[in-house]
This record gives structure tokens, sequence and C-alpha cells, in this order.
């Protein structure tokens, strides 16, 4: 079997974590990403135990200064690289005429501005070989009052995507967004909606696995996910 290599960023996270666990079972050998020392390493952990090697990197992609040398770093304890898969993301709630510009900032060097940073430094290694890919988890589009920042981030990450893939489809480079509804993380829980209705990070991680596993003759480019029942308390 040809080994594999994944960077998978936001890898402290709830979806990250399902994601890094998940690819360790396929034999897929991983650098985590994210900001918690504390989770990447039991993550990292969970990853060996589940059948194959990981290890924690410690980066703030809101700082995109720092992502060249990360993905150089991580590149190299892999030994190459084979897919890159975003799980982070960051969001605020405020109306445009009272937020802070310098949060609004934030929210687009996390979402959009990092993730063609991670990009360019992951895909020259990735196009190597056909058969890589890049995973962006973003959101399903649905615009309500005080998420401007957020929505604007998400469908400029659509946008970015769709032109990414006519880039590096040559190479055999798969680029895909999946865009889920409410999933059950520390994000977006909430006392008004039931978290066993809600999508699972585990639902995310088999998506990304399905992308992973499809033939050479084709991408899957959007891939929208909603809970199959109303998560809402109320209904």
């Amino acid at each position: 079997m040809v080994e594999r290599k994944a960077i998978i960023v936001g890898a402290s996270g709830g979806i990250g974590t399902a994601v890094a666990v998940a690819l360790a079972r396929e034999g897929i050998s991983s650098a985590l990403i994210g900001r918690n020392p504390e989770k990447l390493t039991e993550n990292a952990n969970a990853c060996i135990e589940a059948g194959e090697y990981a290890f924690p990197l410690i980066c703030d992609i809101s700082q995109t200064e720092t992502i060249k040398d990360t993905v150089a770093e991580a590149i190299d304890k892999l030994g190459g690289l084979n897919f890159l898969v975003n799980c982070a993301g960051a969001s605020i709630h405020s109306k445009l005429h009272e937020a802070d510009l310098e949060d609004c900032d934030a929210i687009i060097d996390t979402n959009l501005k990092a993730h063609y940073y991670l990009a360019r430094h992951c895909l020259p290694e990735i196009n190597k070989a056909p058969g890589g890919a890049i995973i962006k988890i973003g959101s399903v589009n649905a615009p309500y009052s005080r998420a401007n920042t957020y929505t604007a981030s998400n469908q400029g990450l659509r946008a970015y995507a769709e032109v990414l893939f006519e880039d590096v489809r040559e190479f055999g480079t798969r680029v895909c967004t999946i865009m889920p509804g409410y999933v059950n993380t520390e994000l977006v829980r909430s006392d008004k909606l039931n978290s066993d209705l809600m999508i699972q990070p585990e639902d995310i991680a088999q998506t990304v696995l399905f992308v992973l596993s499809m033939a050479g003759t084709a991408c899957p480019t959007e891939i929208s996910i909603l809970p199959q029942r109303s998560p809402y308390r109320n209904l």
C-alpha cells in the first residue's frame, strides 16, 4: 500500500479531532496543526492508538506569516504530503455598523486568507503525485444579521476553491469544499439546539474519507450537509 500523508489544520477542534482519527484508521499519517498543545498531543496519541503516526505542530493560522515555516516543518517530518484538510474556522456575531474591524479582519484572516496561504505552500508537494487533495470545511450559506464577515469569508472561500480546482486538476489533485449545517461542536452548541440531532463530527470525517476515496476520474468540488432532522428544540 502506498503511504499517504496529511496535514490537518484545526486539529484540536471537534471536527479536526474526528478527521485525524478517521484518517489514522485508514493508514494516513498526519501533522496535526492547531493552537491547543494539550489537545493536539492527546489527538496525536489517539491517532497512534488507531494505528498510524501523527504529531502536533502549534500554529495560529490567523498569523499568516507563520504558515510557510509550519507547513515546511510538517512536510519535512512527514516525508512528503498528499492531503491538506483545513477544519479551522472562527466566527463573530455583530452588526457591521457596531463591529470591531480588528475582529472582522481576524475572521477573514482565519477563514479565508489562511486557507490560500496553506494551499500555496502545500500544493507544490501535493501536486507531485495524482490522487492528492485539498479539503476545506466551511459552512452552508445562510445569511443572517450579525454574520456579515463570516458569510463574506465563506462566499470568498467558495469562489477561491472553484478557481483553485481549475489550477490543479490536471495534476490529479482534488479540491473540495464541505459545507455543513449545525455540527455538534463547541463553536455552535446552544440551549436552543438538540446536540443529538445535529451533524456529528464523525459524519464530517466520513465525508472527508469519501472525497479521498474517489476514483481518479471524478472530483466532488462542493458537498453540502444538513442535519436529517431539525435540531431546534422548539419544533
